[in-house]
């Protein structure tokens, strides 16, 4: 509870505005990498080889693609921020060990770093919407709530991202988590094509994935199908964020403690 609470505190408004500052810095370089290389992958996948399919029963599949794409966008642009920025801001510029010194607790730290995560998800996930506008992808003013989805896919992937960063013993190792969790759930996330063909067994699987949930909502919003099936995602991940959000609190407790 007080890991929610202190959504509500100023300092972690001030960990969020200290971010944000710190951000200007490379906005260029931040804005290029996190919106091209999700650019060129829907480019080449969605009117390269979508050239090629008919999905029966989707359409094109640059038009089933268009709205997995910004969960993806979210999904990639805050898994690396919020683990390998994370990762330096506690280890290498000592930045963690000033704010409690201030002080800062660590739970408003955390709610800080949610907080900025939810700002890139929805700043990146909203550049992408405009993009897949102008290609005529959108087809419901549904699609004007995709910001808070898009804080809560933010949110959502921070708390893992933030967590590993915190037990990691060296930043290389962050890669087994973008290799081993995040790049195969990603795969059957219903990002790049439908799952309704695919194994029981694997459809399972990726029910529990979080970007599952959110490019199900993504969709709905973008294509004006929303159903109640999508309050069950919606569900999901609001349960998922409160059931997690205490992981990297007590991880970076104890590491700052030390």
């Amino acid at each position: 509870m007080r890991a929610l609470l202190a959504f509500f505190q100023p300092n972690a408004w001030n960990v969020f505005r200290r971010n944000l500052l710190a951000w200007q810095k490379y906005a260029f370089s931040s804005l290029a990498i996190n919106i091209v290389e999700p650019f060129a992958y829907f480019l080449a996948l969605g009117f390269g080889l979508g050239a090629y399919l008919t999905l029966k029963g989707y359409g094109s599949l640059v038009q089933f693609m268009a709205p997995g794409f910004m969960g993806f966008t979210a999904m990639n642009t805050v898994t690396f921020d919020a683990s390998w920025g994370s990762y330096e801001r506690l280890n290498f510029n000592g930045v963690y060990e000033s704010m409690v010194t201030a002080p800062v607790q660590p739970e408003e730290i955390a709610a800080g770093e949610y907080l900025w995560e939810a700002f890139r998800a929805v700043m990146y996930g909203l550049l992408f919407l405009g993009v897949i506008a102008l290609f005529g992808l959108v087809h419901s003013w549904l699609a004007l709530l995709c910001p808070i989805a898009l804080a809560l896919t933010g949110i959502m992937y921070a708390i893992p991202a933030l967590w590993v960063a915190m037990l990691v013993k060296t930043q290389e190792h962050l890669f087994y988590y973008f290799s081993f969790v995040v790049t195969p759930t990603t795969m059957i996330a219903g990002v790049f094509f439908p799952l309704d063909r695919m194994p029981h067994w694997l459809q399972t699987i990726a029910w529990f994935t979080p970007l599952y949930h959110a490019v199900n909502v993504f969709r709905a919003l973008v294509l004006g199908t929303l159903g109640w099936n999508n309050a069950i995602d919606v569900a999901w991940m609001l349960v998922s964020i409160v059931v997690l959000a205490v992981l990297p609190l007590r991880t970076l407790r104890g590491r700052l403690a030390n």
